[in-house]
């Protein structure tokens, strides 16, 4: 035909290669929950959204990737950079018009996505080398961390909202399930509390073979348009904190040199949510102990934890919440739930971690920010510690995008 172009994949393939530098300098467009809903009534105006912001982030995240020391020596920061690469090439060649095609593209990513095992133990080497402080490998993480959350929270919210992705069923009695990482416009804080707090006791008991009661009190906190996942993960690791310091803190040691645990001596971890019109507000108190002055400046690092690594790699579901304890009672022991990602080929660690991450908190206090809320703590040395969430219950906050 007059006028076309014929290309060979090869040249296609630089021609995209190409382009990645000059759609990483492009700025992102910051949205609002409150913006992605108005949109999913209209799919071309949503499909066309995601066509031209999804290539942007991930520019993004390959610049990023290739202005680490020597990354091209590292295996792993190769195969993710050929990751965002092929993805990337992927999206600029999608037809938004056609919509089956354009979801099929889109699971196909995220699906290559949910295999990204967490680089955190990539960056120790770089902190033990002294290539990078720890304060540049933080503010890294938590920009490239950041994008992630929301090209996930994207893509999930399209599929789901076209048929794309099989919707969420609702939770028990609950219509608001804690494992959706799409939009709800009635994600219940109350809900997901209470839900967070039955995983985390049943985790306790895996691990301790006993669990503080965690006590749950709404006080007034109406449900929100947020992300149920987000919400989840966050309670879900600040109790966990919580717990396990107040498990070891009433672990003594006996005369033969074993670890007793009284669990009649635990005291309670309360959570208490409530909000107002234009907030939603949330408390987790505990008695364990508090933490050292000398740690405090370390518990927003990724590169610390107080419990014992887990060096194993780990996917992307277990980072992102909890494996949903419902698989581990029918014995599906072979597999990670996987709600958000749709994926259950994962190989699981037969018990979900309690700790040993290191990431709990700074991921805590990212997803957070990411939609303009905050996460503080305060505590008292040789007491305990409170830690409090509060996020923008109007959905009108921009994403909370850190500058490159």
């Amino acid at each position: 035909m007059e006028g076309t172009v014929v290309l060979t994949r090869a040249r296609l393939d630089q021609l995209l290669e190409a382009e990645i530098t000059s759609q990483a300098l492009r700025e992102t467009r910051p949205m609002t929950l409150q913006s992605i809903l108005e949109c999913q009534h209209n799919v071309t105006e949503l499909a066309s959204l995601l066509h031209d912001e999804l290539p942007v982030r991930y520019a993004q995240r390959i610049m990023m990737l290739e202005s680490l020391p020597d990354w091209h020596k590292q295996r792993a920061l190769v195969e993710v950079r050929q990751m965002y690469v092929a993805s990337f090439k992927e999206l600029r060649v999608i037809d938004t018009q056609d919509h089956q095609a354009f979801q099929v593209g889109l699971r196909k990513i995220k699906k290559r996505h949910s295999h990204t095992n967490l680089l955190v133990g990539g960056f120790k080497s770089y902190a033990q080398a002294d290539d990078m402080g720890e304060h540049e490998i933080n503010e890294w993480l938590d920009r490239f961390f950041m994008l992630r959350v929301s090209t996930n929270m994207l893509i999930s919210h399209f599929l789901e909202m076209t048929g794309g992705e099989v919707q969420q069923p609702e939770f028990g009695d609950e219509k608001c399930n804690p494992y959706q990482s799409s939009i709800n416009e009635e994600c219940d804080p109350a809900a997901i509390a209470r839900h967070a707090a039955d995983v985390v006791g049943k985790l306790s008991m895996q691990w301790y073979d006993c669990a503080p009661e965690i006590e749950v009190t709404d006080a007034g906190a109406k449900p929100f348009p947020f992300v149920p996942r987000y919400l989840f993960y966050i309670l879900t690791e600040l109790l966990k904190n919580s717990v396990r310091a107040s498990v070891e803190q009433q672990t003594v040691s006996t005369p033969d040199g074993q670890a007793h645990i009284s669990a009649s001596s635990l005291p309670p971890v309360r959570v208490l949510v409530s909000g107002s019109e234009a907030l939603l507000s949330a408390r987790i108190s505990d008695q364990g102990g508090g933490i050292p002055v000398d740690r405090l400046n370390h518990v927003w690092s990724y590169l610390y934890t107080t419990a014992e690594p887990i060096d194993r790699p780990m996917t992307r579901e277990s980072l992102d919440a909890p494996t949903d304890l419902r698989m581990l009672e029918m014995g599906m022991l072979h597999s990670l739930h996987s709600l958000a990602d749709g994926d259950d080929d994962h190989t699981m660690l037969m018990r979900s971690p309690l700790a040993g991450l290191g990431c709990g908190l700074p991921l805590s206090r990212l997803y957070a920010r990411y939609l303009g809320g905050s996460l503080r703590l305060q505590t008292l040395p040789c007491f305990g510690t409170d830690v409090f969430v509060e996020l923008n219950r109007l959905g009108t906050s921009n994403e909370h995008l850190l500058e490159l």
